[in-house]
């Protein structure tokens, strides 16, 4: 179009390029026809000099409105097809791309694929060979173990799970704290027997950690404890003590063990060859 070369020269401009340009060409023309109309604004008052003034300069408006209602014309036109051919181009660099990735796509399947394959076909052998090998020595260990079951002072031997894959235990543990602590002391037995349960009875006694009042800071009172003394029922009203108490106790806890290695399935790379892992059980004498 003409008028894109005489706006842009021989650059070819963008769809943002000529909406620009279409906004002001707009611009113009909605003010030439307000300055059109404001021409002739008071012609009842005027005089034939002022009317023929009047009349120049409505017309030059007019000439200039109708010049911007041309370019808005035009370029709107030159922007839908500018918008047009951006549209297909994006489709075809689009087009273009995507070919690209299958070309890629192929490219990788037929060749580093392939590769790929062949080195996870010779590592999968060595592990396959690790994993056999292991499975010796376990095999030889519990034949050990079961022969040594015999033998007196025989110290079993760890599987390879229990001396290398396994997690430490968690010991039992207690913590310790000295507590405020209300103690209920119990009476002796009759002093008429020495048996054993009776001795124990009499060094009985039982302590709860106290509940401090946060508003006091004292202890709060805890209700007596009606006893039966061999069939006289005491009343036992505790004390208040500093004792030493366990807070926190943490139960034993064996280690976990890694998950199996004989969980481990290596699949030939490529079609019609042998499985790596399992193998068929063959006689591996122990090197």
């Amino acid at each position: 179009m003409k008028i894109l070369n005489h706006i842009f020269g021989k650059k070819t401009p963008t769809s943002t390029a000529i909406a620009a340009e279409l906004e002001k060409a707009r611009a113009e023309h909605a003010d030439g026809i307000v300055k059109r109309g404001a021409a002739l604004a008071g012609l009842s008052t005027m005089s034939d000099a002022e009317h023929i003034k009047a009349e120049a300069e409505y017309q030059a408006q007019r000439r200039a409105a109708d010049r911007a209602e041309a370019r808005v014309a035009e370029l709107e036109k030159a922007h839908a097809d500018a918008l047009a051919a951006e549209a297909e181009a994006g489709k075809r660099a689009q087009a273009d791309r995507f070919r690209a990735r299958v070309e890629a796509a192929r490219n990788a399947i037929e060749i580093e694929a392939a590769e790929l394959l062949s080195a996870y076909d010779e590592h999968a052998s060595a592990i396959a060979n690790v994993l056999a090998r292991l499975d010796a020595i376990n095999t030889e260990a519990n034949a050990v173990n079961e022969n040594g079951r015999h033998v007196p002072g025989f110290e079993p031997v760890c599987n390879t799970d229990a001396a290398h894959r396994k997690h430490p235990d968690r010991p039992a543990s207690e913590r310790r704290e000295k507590r405020l602590c209300w103690v209920f002391k119990y009476p002796a037995s009759p002093p008429d027997t020495d048996r054993v349960k009776y001795q124990a009875e009499a060094a009985r006694e039982e302590v709860v950690e106290a509940t401090i009042n946060s508003d006091t800071g004292k202890a709060i009172p805890v209700t007596p404890e009606r006893y039966n003394y061999f069939g006289r029922e005491l009343i036992i009203r505790p004390t208040l003590d500093t004792r030493e108490i366990v807070i926190e106790r943490t139960n034993f806890r064996p280690g976990r063990i890694e998950n199996p290695l004989s969980a481990i399935h290596l699949p030939p790379g490529f079609a019609f060859g042998r499985p790596h892992w399992p193998r068929e059980r063959v006689g591996l004498a122990l090197r």
